[in-house]
């Protein structure tokens, strides 16, 4: 059999067999439970405040509900690496106070989880599911208390922080990366060791540890995981065929994806009588920050509607609503002209880059992307994406108008 030939039929193999086994996933996690889980019936997958950093900080905590000190604080600091900070004089604040925010100086801010002892020795974690980097941020937590600081990204893979984040500073030098995928799932199974005979402990954790597993897009049974493991080991060439192609598929129907939502646009804006949107798509969605750009004669030039993947649309969380750096525009008369819109209530928050944004999208989950590939999922989600950026662009066109 020629090599090209035996690569396809090894990589039908494995789809085919990869098929089975998560069907079989599917149908365990039902006999066990597993899709009652109370952070997804109660929509908390992604609230990294809320949902994730309250959970973690209340393991973390040596005071903490669950009654076992600095248990879990010295688990987890033997996890990062971390042999300065004093676990048993400790103490846990969420969205911690650094000082106001300086830009110049490269201070202050509000850190996600902080965590200090007696002697002065703090550890920073910026805690990132789908949230964007902030100006500096990094960089302003790296400056606090500089001597006796440590800082840590935390994200779902671990990935690096934003050149806007992180400035001048280098990675595993001045910060190291976190990730949910290992560092946290490896830590809460630690943890689970220490409670067996804590049931609710035990299974609130457990829960935790499924609903990461599911964001990090990990099978739940470790079993059936070896099983692919197995099959890529077996076939490697054919996976490694199917593992460099998968991208390639991902950015072209992402494409098609944000197309569609600018021919639905533009339908959709074009029934109104003044005809003045601009909407462009950005041709290279592999780049940082981009996405779709909608633009309007009547506003200021440095005003516009965007969608924009944090990082990356085809594999991250997107976010949408008005941007406008506060340097190039005036945040008090954006916020002025736009503060009796009732849409803008809704969820909607604001970073140095935009007056008013919220999540829209979350591509970081497998199940999410999978809806490309099918007409009618997608058409699905271009409407509801295309009906909800132009409920912005109306509620916006007129007071907008009146800046310029």
């Amino acid at each position: 059999m020629n090599q090209p030939l035996e690569v396809i039929n090894n990589t039908r193999k494995i789809l085919g067999s990869v098929k089975q086994i998560l069907k079989h996933q599917a149908e365990i996690a039902i006999l066990k439970g597993e899709n009652f889980n109370i952070f997804s019936i109660l929509k908390m997958e992604s609230r990294e405040n809320d949902t994730h950093s309250a959970f973690l900080g209340e393991l973390l905590s040596p005071n903490g509900s669950h009654n076992f000190g600095a248990t879990f604080l010295k688990l987890f600091l033997k996890q990062i690496g971390n042999e300065i900070l004093d676990a048993n004089n400790a103490k846990v604040i969420l969205e911690y106070s650094v000082g106001a925010n300086d830009h110049v100086n490269m201070t202050g801010g509000r850190v996600d989880i902080f965590i200090k002892d007696t002697s002065g020795t703090t550890i920073c974690i910026e805690n990132k599911i789908y949230a964007s980097d902030q100006p500096n941020q990094l960089k302003r937590y790296y400056n606090h208390n500089k001597i006796k600081n440590k800082v840590y990204y935390l994200t779902l893979n671990g990935d690096d922080a934003s050149e806007d984040s992180k400035n001048d500073l280098k990675i595993d030098i001045d910060y190291t990366c976190l990730s949910y995928h290992t560092n946290i799932i490896k830590w809460l199974e630690a943890c689970c060791k220490e409670v067996t005979d804590q049931p609710i402990i035990r299974e609130s954790i457990k829960q935790y540890i499924i609903l990461l597993k599911k964001l990090t897009n990990q099978l739940s049974d470790a079993k059936m995981e070896k099983e692919i493991k197995e099959l890529i080991t077996a076939n490697y060439t054919a996976a490694t065929t199917i593992s460099s192609t998968i991208r390639a598929v991902e950015l072209e129907f992402a494409s098609i994806f944000l197309n569609d939502v600018k021919q639905e646009l533009e339908k959709l804006l074009n029934n109104k009588v003044i005809y003045n949107w601009k909407i462009d798509v950005s041709e290279d969605l592999n780049q940082s920050w981009t996405g779709i750009y909608i633009f309007n004669d009547n506003w200021p030039k440095e005003i516009h509607i965007k969608l924009e993947g944090v990082p990356k649309i085809p594999w991250n969380n997107s976010i949408f609503g008005i941007k406008a750096q506060k340097s190039a525009y005036d945040r008090t008369k954006i916020n002025q002209a736009l503060n009796h819109i009732e849409l803008l209530e809704n969820n909607f928050k604001e970073t140095f880059h935009w007056p008013y944004y919220k999540n829209i999208l979350n591509f970081s989950s497998i199940d999410e992307r999978a809806k490309l590939f099918k007409d009618s999922t997608r058409n699905e989600l271009v409407k509801s994406l295309s009906l909800a950026i132009k409920d912005l662009c109306l509620v916006c066109e007129k007071p907008l108008s009146e800046l310029k």
